[in-house]
């Protein structure tokens, strides 16, 4: 019996290959690879994967790899894409890039010199807003407990605006509000009937947002003014947005009968998916166990920027029909992988490669799990940098160096054959790969910015000296 279960699911994850199969045929996506043209690239005169003209493997071998690399052109035209759409239709509008999504200072200057605003979940985060020179009036702290050494800044700088995540937090404002000699203004972060709950935010349902703004409302310190929801990351779904967004809508009327509090500010968060990254779901598993690739990413699921912002807009006219700029609330959102996924790539260089007994090859990278997490729960495309013209003529499994047998990039992958010294391309590296990545074993890397003919280093390759630098090593005991 147990063996005929076996056959049985063994013939379903093969009918499910056959069906991504067809998929991939339907989507043009020869050997199952997305194109460049997706991200912005090109293959150049030698085969060689280029960004803005510049060959990445020149720059591999220029700035050694690990190395992030930056298009900013690309990372200008997503922004402008983003807020474009929504200003096009709500004029009053702000995008508060969010901090916690690419943290390097390179790439956050530039997104702040084109107008956004930094939307940070840290005191570290908040401090750093501060040193890169963000008006603190453009600055938006959020998350779900603040420190008291964080809030004292914020307030003492005057930002523009606290969204409280919990009920300590708002007492601590007021208090802090008070004691500096300031009018605070404060946003109530919910949950609604769709997204992230945990331990994030006020209930709408159960009353615990009502409490919140009632207890706000009789503290003379703060100016309760703001609602703000953040509904997960990777989201692909505009009916999601729009259930949650009515909601918020509907208990902003409620508020301003029962409390008198008219909301100024609706925060909408982030979280809007790219294209060309989805989850690895169960299916994926099974398709690996039985020597099969992971399924298709279908570009065309994901909503344009354009249908998202049609839509909420549309909501938020029925709410608020005076298209007078003057009068209407300021929409805000916090996006991060919607601006940086897909202007940032990741060069990782061929250490070693391992043939297998199934006819696959085991290829070795420089970098894994410890600086390119997200591919543990994400799909990311891998391009085969220095060989773009190659025959791709079997599987490989890229794994990183560490010495842990989970360090996997991606299985079951057809791609041409690497030797040492080749370079691989892990795209979509703007949205969680720096934030999470660690020196286990090994520096961090560096990364470089191209725009037209210039190249130019944001952030220098961890050192040796640099990982052991708070250690003492030269100090015995006292």
């Amino acid at each position: 019996m147990s063996w005929l279960r076996q056959q049985a699911k063994a013939a379903v994850v093969r009918a499910w290959h056959a069906r991504n199969e067809s998929e991939r045929r339907r989507l043009g996506q020869i050997h199952g690879t997305l194109p460049p043209e997706l991200w912005d690239l090109d293959v150049n005169a030698a085969g060689h994967l280029a960004v803005c003209g510049h060959d990445t493997v020149e720059l591999a071998r220029r700035h050694g790899t690990p190395l992030h690399v930056v298009s900013r052109p690309r990372l200008e035209k997503d922004l402008r894409r983003f807020i474009g759409n929504f200003r096009s239709r709500w004029a009053n509008v702000e995008i508060g890039y969010s901090y916690k999504t690419n943290p390097l200072p390179g790439v956050i200057r530039e997104l702040h010199a084109l107008g956004a605003w930094a939307e940070v979940i840290s005191h570290f985060e908040l401090w750093l807003a501060l040193k890169l020179g963000v008006s603190p009036d453009q600055i938006i702290y959020n998350g779900p407990a603040k420190s008291a050494e964080g809030l004292r800044l914020g307030i003492t700088r005057g930002i523009r605006l606290i969204n409280v995540d919990n009920l300590s937090e708002i007492d601590q404002v007021g208090r802090l509000a008070r004691e500096i000699g300031v009018r605070q203004q404060v946003g109530v972060r919910v949950v609604t009937s769709v997204g992230w709950s945990g331990q994030f935010g006020h209930s709408l349902a159960n009353g615990e947002a009502l409490e919140a703004f009632a207890r706000l409302a009789a503290i003379n310190s703060v100016d309760a003014c703001a609602l703000h929801v953040h509904l997960g990351t990777g989201l692909k779904d505009v009916a999601t947005y729009l259930q949650a967004i009515r909601e918020m809508l509907e208990f902003a009327r409620r508020l301003e009968r029962d409390l008198g509090v008219r909301i100024r500010y609706f925060d909408f968060g982030g979280g809007f998916g790219v294209p060309t990254v989805r989850p690895l779901d169960q299916w994926d598993e099974r398709l690996a166990a039985m020597g099969y690739p992971p399924g298709p990413v279908d570009t065309g699921k994901a909503p344009t920027i354009e249908a998202f912002a049609q839509a909420i807009v549309e909501l938020m006219q029925a709410y608020y029909p005076d298209n007078d700029e003057a009068s209407q609330p300021m929409l805000l959102f916090e996006p991060g992988r919607a601006i940086t996924s897909s202007a940032q790539i990741l060069l990782l260089s061929v250490l070693a490669v391992k043939p297998g007994a199934d006819g696959s090859s085991r290829v070795i990278l420089d970098g894994g799990k410890n600086i390119a997490m997200p591919t543990g729960y994400e799909l990311h495309e891998l391009l085969p940098a220095s060989a773009m013209r190659g025959e791709y003529r079997r599987m490989h499994h890229f794994y990183g160096p560490l010495c842990h047998p989970g360090d996997v990039l991606l299985r079951w992958k057809r791609f041409p054959d690497m030797r040492p010294g080749d370079v691989v391309a892990a795209m979509d590296a703007g949205a969680y790969f720096v934030p999470n990545q660690m020196n286990f074993s090994n520096p961090r890397p560096a990364a470089v910015m191209v725009d037209g003919a210039r190249d130019w280093v944001i952030r220098e390759r961890e050192s040796f000296e640099n990982i052991v630098q708070l250690d003492g090593l030269d100090a015995g005991p006292a």
